[in-house]
């Protein structure tokens, strides 16, 4: 039985819209509306934060909205905050132990189903969820996957589980007919998960991927000679793309692992330009740890490695580039840009392999994330906004780590309110692809815009943020 959302229809009204203005200002169709006043659905969760000003509710009100008897909180289905990483790991706040899981104040039924949705997969046993400490500030733990869901569990049923659906899935083996070159056909299955990767995020992505290189290992038992080298190259692909998918998780040690199997096994397959763009890998995953000398290192490594002039040069120097930034040297930092710059526009005769994202955007997009670091905010804000113009429309998880990095340039240059709505904008990314990346820039935002907490839009976007994380008792 489908129940009419009485109250949000009345709260559209008055808030002063009709139907039809108020699918105008969301970029829906008005049957959009209408479905959800009816009980036929709910929005998207990148929708909640600008549907709740348009209402002028906060998002927790406008959760409250959508919850019928026949309905669980919508919110029980967005999935926000993994750990965010910093040089000095956060402590694990009282109560978020393994054995403690009942301590959490997770308040009413509908904040008890965002404990689902305030989590995302890591290994099969763990997840990292968004905690609010007493103090006020965000931190991000690591929880054992059984005792968070048992907890909610307790509140909302097992059917609320099996909708939440795909960090808690586990991918089925795969099954390849004998007659498909199994090497081409790995790569066209990572070239698909890349793709689904921009789009939502690692939650949903992780778990295939680490389950193919376990099918590439079995593989390789069968096989010999060649074949069982570019075996290993694919391998090797699809570990360093798992390292890239636990780095945007947020969780570096497992990052770093992959990486280093990843050169491991790019080094048995005597593939020299896989491991050189390793290399510059590994050094960007050491500037979002902040250790600039390693980011540094490993940059110049593989700038040395790289055939001279070209992209996999270029990649090295970008993140490099950032190193120097972290060490306070802005003339190195700049350097680093334009001699990248350079190298993406020059005329190139060779295939790109490697690398083909590298492009002006988007050494311009890591350009202004140093200047940042370096307190050029002007500068930095111009070059986050032509960046995300820039952007294709499938990158939509990179357009919410721009988004949240220009945030908090915008704070210092333009002021908290315009900040604040563009952190709420990365926000509604961040919920939908589970980005640590993002959600670690909104965090760090979120405590800066405490002073300002009197601004209406940053108490929206303060607010939006606190109901997709658990809190401290």
């Amino acid at each position: 039985m489908v129940v009419k959302r009485e109250r949000l229809a009345q709260r559209r009204k008055d808030a002063g819209h009709t139907q039809e203005t108020l699918a105008d200002a969301l970029g829906v169709h008005r049957s959009t509306v209408v479905r959800w006043e009816r009980g036929q659905g709910e929005p998207q969760p990148w929708m909640w934060v600008k549907l709740a000003r348009l209402l002028k509710i906060r998002t927790i009100e406008l959760r409250a909205l959508f919850t019928t008897p026949d309905h669980p909180a919508a919110a029980s289905r967005l999935v926000p905050a993994p750990r965010a990483e910093s040089p000095d790991p956060p402590t694990q706040p009282p109560g978020l132990g393994n054995a403690h899981t009942e301590q959490l104040d997770l308040g009413d039924l509908a904040q008890e189903a965002v404990v689902v949705g305030s989590s995302t997969a890591l290994m099969g046993t763990e997840v990292r969820v968004g905690c609010r400490t007493s103090d006020g500030r965000v931190i991000f733990v690591t929880m054992p996957r059984r005792a968070l869901l048992r907890t909610a569990t307790a509140a909302t049923g097992t059917a609320m589980l099996s909708a939440f659906g795909g960090p808690t899935a586990q991918p089925k083996p795969l099954a390849l007919s004998p007659d498909v070159n199994p090497v081409h056909n790995m790569r066209q299955l990572r070239r698909s998960l890349v793709g689904c990767d921009n789009v939502l995020g690692p939650r949903n992505v992780v778990a295939t991927a680490q389950e193919h290189v376990r099918l590439i290992q079995q593989l390789r038992r069968d096989a010999s000679g060649r074949d069982r080298q570019d075996l290993m190259q694919v391998q090797a692909e699809y570990a360093e793309f798992c390292s890239w998918l636990y780095q945007d998780s947020g969780d570096h040690r497992a990052a770093q692992y992959w990486a280093d199997r990843a050169i491991d096994w790019s080094g048995a397959a005597e593939d020299h330009e896989l491991t050189v763009y390793i290399t510059a890998r590994k050094a960007q995953l050491a500037g979002d740890m902040k250790d600039p000398l390693e980011a540094v290192d490993l940059a110049e490594s593989a700038q040395r490695l790289a055939m001279p002039g070209s992209r996999l040069g270029a990649l090295g120097a970008v993140f490099g580039a950032h190193g120097h930034a972290l060490l306070g040297d802005g003339l190195a930092s700049q350097r680093g840009y334009d001699l990248a710059l350079e190298l993406v526009t020059r005329p190139g005769d060779t295939e790109v392999r490697r690398g083909h994202w590298l492009n002006e955007a988007y050494v311009e997009a890591q350009r202004a994330r140093s200047l940042s670091v370096l307190g050029d905010y002007e500068a930095a804000t111009t070059g986050f906004d032509r960046a995300i113009r820039a952007l294709p429309a499938s990158f939509r998880r990179d357009r919410g780590v721009y988004l949240a990095r220009s945030a908090g340039a915008q704070l210092h240059s333009v002021g908290p309110e315009q900040a604040a709505m563009t952190a709420a904008e990365a926000l509604s990314i961040g919920i939908s692809t589970g980005s640590a990346r993002i959600f670690a820039e909104l965090a760090s935002l979120d405590g800066q815009l405490q002073r300002w907490s009197t601004v209406a839009a940053v108490t929206e976007f303060r607010e939006a943020l606190d109901s997709v994380m658990l809190h401290e008792v």
